[in-house]
């Protein structure tokens, strides 16, 4: 017996109403970043070729409230959510008495403090390496005033290291077209604000997505605590992919795969060597896949 019957459908209407407000507090929030910027710590960033430490110690309050103010709702929601939708979907209609799942609790405290820490530390970590790959560039590789790099800097804040090496990339190869400085600052700042929509989308899908699988992993894990499903030694998770023509490599060879309740899933390249595992989805960033659960009956 497979456990909810449709939980792809549920995380998705679930990501399509809350997915908005995480990227645009995102969004605030790098446009605020980049607002703070003065030009004394420009100024120090080209002297000294690296990134100010005042920065890095603004980002990491910056992503503590982002991670206190917005996510951390977000994530109980979709905690509540999940959960509710896998006891009411799910377990109750296949034990036939009602259960009733409880959106609280010290392992969803847990697992929220500790994400959230995580986070915070990882989304700065990679301001920095961003910012820092600008600024080695424009101070070292390709020497600019202070006014240059304050131009190339903003637009960037909030990118990866990758994404914002795009957005030097392009500058470079418009400036060699010799186009007009207004027209490469308009596309630049076009394509830097297109990668940031990105950006905060996927954060905002990884991020939702992460606490919707450990709700329902959460309500199964409840119901068999209270008896209403048999001990989790005989509850499987299957790994349910989106099934269309945007699965990933990585997710594809995985669809239908079932392990144990505390087990693990391996992704295994084409050699067949394990490359990375997974507890719940997702796998990756932008992942879209789920998770249901074989229960013996």
């Amino acid at each position: 017996m497979r456990i909810p019957g449709d939980s792809l459908r549920f995380l998705r209407l679930f990501l399509g109403r809350h997915e908005p407000i995480v990227m645009d507090e995102a969004l605030k929030l790098w446009n605020r970043q980049r607002e703070a910027i003065t030009r004394t710590q420009i100024e120090y960033a080209v002297a000294n070729k690296e990134v100010p430490v005042e920065w890095m110690l603004a980002w990491q309050d910056d992503y503590a409230d982002f991670v206190n103010n917005t996510l951390d709702p977000e994530w109980r929601e979709a905690f509540r959510d999940a959960g509710e939708k896998m006891a009411e979907e799910g377990i109750t209609p296949a034990v036939g008495e009602p259960f009733f799942f409880t959106p609280t609790g010290r392992r969803i405290d847990e697992w929220i403090q500790t994400r959230g820490g995580e986070l915070i530390t990882n989304l700065t970590v990679q301001q920095r390496e961003a910012v820092r790959a600008i600024i080695r560039h424009y101070t070292v590789e390709a020497p600019s005033s202070p006014d240059e790099l304050a131009r190339v800097l903003r637009p960037v804040i909030g990118l990866t290291k990758r994404q914002a090496v795009a957005v030097q990339k392009l500058e470079e190869a418009l400036i060699a077209e010799g186009l007009p400085r207004s027209v490469i600052q308009k596309q630049v700042n076009n394509y830097a604000e297109k990668l940031l929509r990105y950006r905060s989308e996927s954060i905002a899908r990884t991020e939702l997505s992460f606490a919707w699988n450990q709700g329902q992993y959460e309500s199964v894990t409840q119901a068999s605590e209270k008896g209403y499903l048999p001990d989790t030694s005989r509850i499987r998770k299957v790994w349910i992919t989106a099934e269309d023509e945007m699965v990933c490599d990585i997710c594809a060879p995985l669809n239908g795969v079932t392990v144990g309740f505390e087990e693990i899933f391996a992704f295994r390249n084409e050699r067949n060597e394990i490359q990375e595992v997974s507890f719940l989805c997702p796998a990756h960033v932008r992942c879209r896949c789920s998770i249901g659960y074989d229960v013996e009956v």
